[in-house]
């Protein structure tokens, strides 16, 4: 139960820090990722992996399914 916890508070915080900064996210990033760290490690190791890649193609297909099916509710 404590690494659910811990996933779902860090998931929690990094959205409210994005809902209440006029940074990007990417630049959030960056100034919370300590040089050296572990965050950076794990961000090298999914770059290196296509992660990002990866992620954007996922989400890309999530948002034309609901373009797709937002038109055909549109229709009834």
């Amino acid at each position: 139960a404590g690494a659910r916890r811990l996933a779902i508070d860090t998931a929690l915080g990094a959205a409210k820090l994005a809902a209440s900064s006029e940074d990007s996210p990417a630049v959030l990033r960056q100034k919370v990722t300590s040089k050296g760290g572990t965050t950076e490690a794990a961000l090298a190791s999914l770059a290196a992996s296509g992660w990002h890649d990866e992620l954007v193609a996922a989400v890309k297909a999530a948002e034309d399914r609901g373009r797709e099916l937002g038109a055909q509710l549109g229709r009834d």
